[in-house]
């Protein structure tokens, strides 16, 4: 950005918060919380409540024949049974490329082949510090025997391009990492573009 004399620089404002002080409020099996007391930029103070997540990686898998394969699930929170792209938590020290190939074989059954990441994302960052891993696999055609784990309870769905954008179309995938995957993978094949 150029000045009045033909110099840069930077109108951005300082939006930085200072932490003051953090207090665990709860520890789980998959994520914290942690209650931050914070500074503004203009001394102003105010609280956040910050979810700890460890992150995820989202895989849309693709076999031979040009089907994709997703996953029905029930989720808890919002008591429904969801469509969604093959997806989960990275584990302990865990890179998000073999937390992707773990989690499409754990779910699915089918094995990657190949794997290309499209990017992360943020889905909650007023309130989480979770990144999503999104990635695009081609797969085996055939796949072998899922292995969930012992508190997954999904079945895989095998569905193709047009079958997939009804769904988004009719309500039927709602899940917001399985559309901006979705819609990456769409972007980068060079769809969508107007």
């Amino acid at each position: 950005m150029a000045g009045s004399g033909g110099e840069e620089y930077d109108t951005r404002m300082n939006l930085t918060e200072k932490t003051l002080a953090v207090k665990r409020a709860f520890e789980g099996r998959a994520l914290t919380i942690d209650v931050a007391s914070i500074e503004l930029p203009n001394g102003r103070r105010s609280v956040r409540e910050i979810v700890r997540h460890r992150g995820a990686a989202v895989i849309l898998g693709e076999r031979p024949d040009g089907r994709f394969v997703l996953v029905r699930q029930y989720r808890k929170a919002v008591e429904l049974a969801l469509l969604e792209m093959v997806a989960g938590c990275l584990e302990e020290g865990e890179v998000p490329e073999a937390a992707a190939r773990r989690e499409m074989e754990e779910e699915s059954g089918y094995t990657v082949t190949a794997l290309e990441k499209l990017g992360v994302i943020v889905p909650c960052p007023g309130y989480s510090e979770e990144r999503l891993h999104l990635y695009y696999a081609r797969l085996s055609q055939e796949p072998s025997a899922q292995r969930p784990d012992f508190d997954e309870n999904l079945e895989p769905v095998v569905m193709t391009a047009g079958e997939i954008e009804a769904a988004l179309d009719d309500g039927g995938l709602i899940d917001g990492k399985s559309i901006a995957l979705w819609l990456l993978w769409r972007r980068r094949r060079g769809c969508g573009r107007g």
